[in-house]
This record gives structure tokens, C-alpha cells and sequence, in this order.
């Protein structure tokens, strides 16, 4: 077979693997890496060429097609699990690999070898749903372009992960976890990363040229039982792939993507919140008329109350698909199947999820399957599937989707642009389009917002579909932008 290759490779799902390779392998990391990948600093690590590359062929980000989503539900594959790289995937040794627990708060300071992690404390196992909050940014990009990449509608997905409490390593260091106040546990990876904006804003711990991915979260939420913070080294059964954090990383349930540290090599216990880089110039939900020149000049990326932590509130259409096609003369007496999935943060549940479909005017109430068990303080971390039958005669220009949960917040009706094009939570619409098939047969087309990456296709792309208002005033499109 002639490898496909091209000067960015995106958007294109890989070669099959051949089936003698499948047959030999006895984990996936077995399986020969993907061909694009060859003369990239990832070469040594299997992928699955499913997964829809949305930066080139390095740094690798990506998701699933949305279809995938829709074909397993609750409990995603691991290999196709999103994957979000700033850089090159370090090349880890479980054998060598160390934790590492200090900080200025830590009496006993440990360090851990996996076996050791693994071996010498308890082990807690159950899903947590895992996305990207910049999930769905695309659909802000076609307004107006943010600083990220497109991410399209399937940056999130859900592993069982195993691995050990961070409030039992805090203990068995020493951490007195009755006095919380003012405390912060800082999480650090492995990896060297580019530092593009100065010394920042800490001058006893100026950033240098290169800087580890980190983060901070409060000592309290770190040491409690509800919150179930732990350091996993399994997904599914089986030890970390390289791109997922390969041998431990992070799991906050009910956080974004972004502070869940992968390849953790560093937990301190400190009397701030961590003064790095990644914590402070990252995942930030600024408001929507503050643009890249105004962030920098008025400071907008210190400002603490813009971090973004939990995941919102959102829910999305998987089905039907994306450019699905239904004929109307064989199916219009008939039903037909809406679906799709939804999630909140925090260890909220969600309580409904509607559809509509004359464009919010009445909502329908859905069905929604309910697979995971809340903890024992009442607190879930996955997403729900849910879905709805309508009969086709009812169909007419759209069909929307949102969600509420326990706070009673429903998601916005317009969207609302960021900088960093995160967050992207307002009611998802898929387009009812009539049309006729290559056979001559009339049939109701579906067509939804964006498609991932460079992939073409979407309303949202059409200047005539755009929207008109995002937060920061009356929108104009120029022709240049469909």
C-alpha cells in the first residue's frame, strides 16, 4: 500500500493497519506507529488512524470522528480517546520514572517509582469523562478567529481510570490536611515547552525559555473525599498510552482536559497557587471584546477570576450525522432516531436534556440513559447519552439541542466568542436541508455546524448561516471569510 501523504496530513483518517499485526500484538502499543508520523519526534508511538489530526503532523492533537462517539457511547476505546500534545510526548520509562512530593508544605518528602505508587497504596477505580475546553471551537472560529485551533465536536470521551488518591500520597507525606486555608497542591509534567510571552509576572520565579506543563488547585479540593482527585496510571484496563500520560497522570474529575497533568512527575504542597507558566497564560475565559492585543496590554491573562477549571454545561447532536441523508417519500409516515451526548462539571448531573425543532419555540423533553453510578457524596463525572424519536413529518429547518443541570442553568441560545475560543457551550443546531440523492430520490439532508480541523463542510462556513452577534457587537463577514 502506497502511504497518503501530504505537507500537513490533516483531516484524513490513516492506512488500516494490516490484520498480521493485530494478530502479533499484545498490547497497542505493539501495533506499528502510523505512517505519517515517520520523521517526526513521535515516530515510536502507535495511533490510531481513525483519529482526525487537527495541527499537521506535529504537535499531535486530535479527536474521533463524532461518528465513533455515536458507535460506542458511554465508554470510549482508549486509542481513540482525544488527545491534546503541546509538544513531543516524552519518551518514559516505567522501570526509571520517579514522583516526586515536596513543596515548602511537605514534612516528609517522597519519592515514588511507579511500582511503588502503584503497589504501596490503595487504588480506586471508576470513568471520568475527560474533554478539551476547547471542544466545539471551531463553531467560534467561523465567527471570528480565536488563538486555538479548530477542535470540532468530539474533543471529550471516557475512560475507566484506575490509580491512587492524591489526599493518601498528601498524607503519607505528611501534609496535614485538617489546616486547608491558603493552601495549594501544584501538579508538574515532564515535558519542555516553548515559553513565547517573557519572564511573566513572578520575579522571584521568572520563566525561562523553556517551561514544564503545570497547574495548582486548593489544597481542600485536592485532600477531599468528594472529589476523588487521583494520580491514574490505567485507562481502560491497561497502562497509559504515550499521548494520554504515559505512566501517570492527573485526574480531576470534573475539570477540564487542560489541568489534568500528563506524565506527572511533580506534586508540591505550597502557600500559593503555582506561578507556572501554563497555569497563568492558558485556558482563560476572557470577555468577548477582549482581543490578543488587549489581553497583553491590560493584563488580562493574570486575572484569576478568568481561569477556567470545571467544565460547562454542553450537549451536542451525534445523530443524525453529518451530511446523513433520509428519504422523505419512504420515511415520512415514519419516526426517526435523534441522539447525542451531554456533560456538566463539578460533579454535576445533568437533570434534562431538549430538543427543539422550530427553533426554541417549544422543547421536548428526551430520554437519557443514565450508565454511571453517582459517588458516595452524589457527584457523577461522565457524560450522558441521551435521545428522542420524532416523526420525520415533523421535521422542518432545524433541530437544537441543550441541557441543564443541578443549578438549573440551560445553555445559552447564541454563542459567545473568546480569545482562546473555550467553553463553546450555546444550543448546537443541525440544519434540515432538502436535496436530491444521486438516485433522484428526494430525502431531508442533515448538516451540522463544522467539521474538525481543515475538513470542509458546515453551516457555520456559509456566510449567509453565520451569526450576527457573539457578545461583542453587531458582526460584519467579509466574502474572503466563507
Amino acid at each position: 500500500m502506497t502511504p497518503w501523504v501530504n505537507s500537513r496530513n490533516e483531516g484524513r483518517e490513516g492506512d488500516p493497519v494490516e490484520q498480521k499485526y493485530f494478530d502479533e500484538a499484545k498490547s497497542f502499543m505493539d501495533l506499528p506507529p502510523d505512517h505519517r508520523d515517520v520523521g517526526t519526534p513521535d515516530e515510536w508511538i502507535p495511533r490510531d488512524g481513525r483519529m482526525v489530526r487537527l495541527t499537521g503532523r506535529h504537535p499531535f492533537n486530535s479527536e474521533p470522528p463524532l461518528k465513533v462517539l455515536d458507535d460506542t457511547r458511554f465508554l470510549t476505546p482508549a486509542n481513540l480517546h482525544i488527545i491534546r500534545n503541546h509538544g513531543q510526548p516524552p519518551k518514559l520509562d516505567w522501570a526509571t520514572h520517579k514522583l516526586n512530593v515536596g513543596g515548602s508544605l511537605v514534612t516528609n518528602k517522597l519519592e515514588l517509582s511507579m511500582d511503588q505508587l502503584t503497589q504501596g497504596f490503595p487504588t480506586t477505580e471508576f470513568p471520568v469523562s475527560i474533554s478539551c475546553c476547547g471542544n466545539r471551537r471551531k463553531e467560534l472560529n467561523m465567527i471570528r478567529q480565536t488563538i486555538g485551533f479548530n477542535w470540532g465536536s468530539a474533543a471529550c470521551g471516557t475512560n475507566v481510570y484506575k490509580g491512587v488518591l492524591v489526599r493518601d500520597i498528601l498524607q503519607r507525606a505528611g501534609v496535614d490536611i485538617s489546616d486547608v486555608e491558603g493552601k495549594y497542591v501544584e501538579f508538574i509534567g515532564t515535558e519542555d515547552l516553548p515559553n513565547k510571552v517573557g519572564v511573566g509576572p513572578f520575579p522571584d520565579q521568572p520563566w525561562g525559555k523553556l517551561c514544564k506543563y503545570g497547574t495548582s488547585i486548593p489544597l481542600g479540593k485536592a485532600i477531599d473525599p468528594a472529589d476523588e482527585v487521583m494520580i491514574a496510571f490505567q485507562a481502560n484496563g491497561e497502562r497509559l498510552h504515550p499521548d494520554r500520560g504515559y505512566p501517570v497522570r492527573l485526574v480531576i474529575p470534573g475539570y477540564i482536559g487542560g489541568r489534568m497533568i500528563k506524565w506527572l512527575a511533580h506534586i508540591n504542597v505550597i502557600p500559593h497557587e503555582s506561578h507556572n507558566h501554563y497555569h497563568w497564560h492558558d485556558n482563560k475565559y476572557m470577555p468577548p471584546q477582549v482581543t490578543a492585543d488587549i489581553a497583553l496590554r491590560d493584563g488580562w491573562w493574570y486575572k484569576q477570576e478568568y481561569i477556567i477549571n470545571e467544565l460547562s454545561l454542553n450537549s451536542l447532536i451525534t445523530r443524525p450525522a453529518h451530511n446523513e441523508a433520509v428519504g422523505i417519500a419512504k420515511s415520512i409516515g415514519g419516526q426517526m432516531e435523534i441522539a447525542g451526548y451531554a456533560h456538566s462539571g463539578g460533579g454535576r448531573p445533568v437533570t434534562r436534556v431538549e430538543v427543539s425543532l422550530d427553533k426554541g419555540v417549544t422543547w421536548h423533553v428526551t430520554d437519557i440513559e443514565r450508565t454511571e453510578k453517582p459517588n458516595p457524596y452524589g457527584k457523577v463525572w461522565c457524560w450522558v447519552w441521551w435521545k428522542y424519536w420524532i416523526d420525520v413529518a415533523d421535521l422542518k429547518d432545524e433541530i437544537w439541542c441543550r441541557a441543564w443541570d443541578t443549578c438549573n442553568n440551560p445553555q445559552s441560545i447564541e454563542p459567545v466568542w473568546t480569545l482562546m475560543g473555550q467553553s463553546s457551550n450555546h444550543v448546537y443546531r443541525v440544519k434540515v436541508q432538502t436535496a436530491r440523492a444521486a438516485n433522484g430520490e428526494h430525502v431531508f439532508q442533515f448538516e451540522h455546524p463544522t467539521q474538525p480541523g481543515q475538513q470542509k463542510g458546515g453551516w457555520a462556513t456559509r456566510i449567509q448561516d453565520k451569526v450576527t452577534s457573539a457578545g461583542y457587537g453587531p458582526i460584519i463577514y467579509s466574502a474572503e471569510e466563507e
